[in-house]
């Protein structure tokens, strides 16, 4: 007869075994069980300042400009910087397009490898498959994205990357008619690299509910917003496909559902923030609507909860667009094809303290209810607004214009204050006409100072060579 298994040990003593632990493996205990991911949490054991629990800036993809842009508040505290040429292999003078093309809490992909700019630890992807597990019907064809998960809190080492495909379009020389078909199909296949293996697989994720539509019906159903919209909250994916449903994938089930936008029509922008996941809508360039995702009952009973409906262009600023300051933000600009680059001579650390000095009578903590509060303005309909994102932990969604300043609007309060400058420089320099001063992706970061890439690097030494 087996032996009784052992009384299970008291929180207090339970707690005080896993005090002993090292940061990212006190988050690994988390997922061994309930009784541990009580106590962890409870006793609040896994340090806060270490989590992605912060807005640390904003990444900002523009048109035509292949380096992604970062947009920060200084800080007295570690310094984190957006350039990110650290992590190219091989001859620097050769460098691969450094563009952002996803986020989730704290780790960035690009076309190489997934970065950790907190740590400045990466890891280099293998290359991506030369053909869609699903391949489009004869005469069409689909555009990609990629969709980072990353979640510190259950292993701070492993990420997985899903590439998902658009709505397909008809090819303009193709007289192929294309048969009706469902979409999304019933049953998705996704190509997915799991940094575990490190290799990429194909997964299936079988359709919960009914489809979006039809083919050929669906065709120029396209987004007509920026080019990445999703998040990754409480072990789902959201990715919005077109400009009327969103997928919520399920990664402990492997199932999908096609949840329809609130409303169709006009800018959209699908992120993370203080509860759950949110959409911002503008209508006519000016209705502002922020909706909420209830999904907590449940696959089967979803629906949009609209927050906020406000008009706002009467409550925008009358800002002087034609200097091109800073604000309490700033934008580190980086062109690392130019002749000159701003950060040759000293290193991110040293920029960050340049900084802190000579701002020394400010705060640096950014208060999103008081900071650089904006006096309401009078705004004409002339102005074209775009939505940058979520503030992950506050009621607070980003906004910008065509004037080159980003804007924090907290919806809660109807506040607007202005952050900072939204394109470089040498971005307007160069000759780019102003229909051409686009963003076409951002991403609000949140540190992340856990879980260890396969590549590092050490500042420090770096800085003595």
């Amino acid at each position: 007869m087996d032996p009784a298994p052992p009384p299970p040990l008291p929180d207090d003593a339970l707690a005080s075994v896993l005090r002993g632990l090292a940061p990212r493996d006190l988050a690994v205990s988390r997922c061994v069980c309930k009784a541990w991911r009580r106590v962890v949490d409870d006793r609040r054991l896994l340090r806060a300042d270490l989590l992605p629990r912060s807005l640390g800036g904003i990444f900002l993809n523009l048109h035509d400009l292949w380096f992604t842009q970062f947009l920060a508040r200084p800080t007295t505290g570690a310094a984190v910087s957006g350039r990110l040429d650290y992590t190219v292999p091989g001859e620097p003078d050769r460098l691969p397009i450094l563009y952002v093309s996803d986020h989730c809490n704290g780790l960035l992909v690009l076309d190489h490898c997934v970065v950790n700019p907190a740590t400045r630890q990466w890891a280099l992807l293998p290359p991506r498959p030369d053909d869609l597990p699903q391949p489009p019907p004869p005469g069409m064809d689909v555009c990609t994205d990629e969709y980072l998960v990353f979640d510190p809190t259950l292993s701070p080492d492993d990420f997985e990357l899903f590439i998902l495909p658009s709505v397909p379009y008809k090819l303009k020389q193709s007289d192929e008619e294309c048969e009706e078909s469902e979409w999304p199909p019933s049953t998705l296949i996704l190509s997915v690299f799991s940094s575990k293996t490190g290799l990429w697989e194909e997964r299936e994720f079988g359709r919960e509910g009914a489809a979006a539509g039809t083919l050929p019906g669906m065709v120029g159903s396209v987004r007509s917003f920026l080019d990445h919209q999703g998040c990754y909250w409480r072990g789902a994916l959201y990715v919005c496909c077109s400009d009327c449903f969103v997928m919520r994938i399920s990664l402990s089930n492997s199932t999908y559902r096609v949840i329809r936008l609130p409303t169709e029509g006009g800018e959209f922008y699908l992120g993370k923030s203080i509860k759950g996941v949110y959409c911002a809508s503008l209508f006519q360039e000016s209705q502002l609507q922020i909706w909420f995702l209830n999904d907590e009952c449940g696959h089967d009973q979803t629906e949009w909860v609209l927050k906020h409906d406000r008009h706002i262009f009467p409550i925008l600023p009358n800002l002087n667009y034609d200097e091109q300051c800073d604000g309490p933000w700033i934008l580190q600009e980086f062109y690392y094809w130019g002749p000159e680059q701003h950060y040759d001579e000293i290193s991110e650390l040293e920029v960050n303290e340049v900084i802190v000095e000579d701002k020394m009578e400010e705060k640096f903590e950014w208060d999103s209810d008081n900071d650089n509060v904006l006096e309401p303005g009078s705004r004409s309909n002339d102005s074209c607004i775009i939505l940058l994102g979520f503030h992950p932990y506050k009621k607070v969604v980003f906004l910008s214009d065509k004037f080159d300043r980003v804007l924090a609007y907290n919806w809660s309060i109807s506040k607007l204050q202005d952050l900072g400058k939204l394109f470089p420089k040498f971005y307007i320099e160069h000759d780019y006409q102003f229909f051409h001063r686009l963003v076409r992706a951002s991403f609000p970061y949140t540190p992340c100072w856990l879980g260890e890439l396969p590549e590092k690097l050490n500042s420090e030494a770096r800085l003595q060579d």
